[in-house]
């Protein structure tokens, strides 16, 4: 992860996810470690917010590589951008390219947050805690609906008015994913449906109808596949509506 300068410099909390026979202690002055015994990357998450003691957070993932620089990036960006709450950067994957088809730099929308992921995410500790915005329990993994963790989050923190900014600044690489598996699984189906009946209701119904033929026109599933995957977007709903 601390490739490219020490991690001695920085303070890191790590929430150990496990079972009392094992714990994570740690012998350095700037790592925390807190081992919970509760399931699902949203507890972990917001147990690290509730916990963190910094000003600014970056949240993390375990199979990143931050960039050289990391500390005057990320703490720059909040001085030249003092009224944002949150600022998010961009990854790169293991070839050098861009993670993912970023917007341009400034202010988020509803559309430009769904190209943010948890490990470019940066925010106010006070700001978010003060609001109460954190991770929905029910969106992530080890979660009722195994995806769409970072977005529930981020509209959380836009719908109540949150100033959110993005900078085209590199932060971390972070391996890359196919994206036709995850399009094309069942997952991807479930939560999805799930996740546009949270912010647009029944239009979700609509939207599961255009999303199966974009999976299937992207060939991320098969033609007999269909029916079966719209049953899951529609069970996807159903869970929703019953939470």
């Amino acid at each position: 992860m601390f490739i490219h300068e020490h991690f001695s410099t920085f303070n890191i909390l790590i929430v150990n996810q496990t079972t009392e026979d094992k714990l994570l202690t740690s012998n350095y002055a700037n790592i925390r470690v807190v081992n919970s015994f509760e399931r699902g990357s949203p507890a972990s998450r917001n147990l690290a917010i509730r916990l963190a003691i910094g000003d600014v957070l970056l949240m993390s993932d375990d199979d990143i590589v931050y960039e050289k620089g990391l500390e005057e990036t990320i703490l720059g960006a909040h001085q030249e951008h003092e009224d944002a709450d949150m600022i998010s950067f961009e990854a790169i994957n293991e070839q050098g390219q861009r993670y993912t088809n970023y917007y341009p730099e400034g202010e988020h929308s509803k559309k430009s947050l769904m190209k943010i992921f948890t490990w470019v995410i940066s925010f106010k500790r006070e700001v978010y805690k003060a609001h109460e915005v954190y991770f929905n329990h029910h969106f992530g993994v080890g979660s009722t609906f195994k995806g769409a963790t970072e977005y529930v989050f981020l509209r959380n923190a836009f719908d109540i008015g949150l100033k959110m900014i993005h900078l085209n600044k590199l932060i971390v690489m972070h391996p890359n994913l196919s994206s036709g598996v995850l399009m094309g699984s069942d997952n991807a189906f479930f939560a999805k449906t799930a996740l546009r009946q949270r912010f647009i209701g029944n239009l979700s119904y609509i939207w599961l109808v255009k999303y199966v033929l974009y999976a299937w026109k992207a060939n991320d599933i098969k033609c007999n596949e269909i029916p079966y995957k719209y049953k899951m977007g529609l069970q996807g709903i159903k869970t929703y509506k019953a939470l």
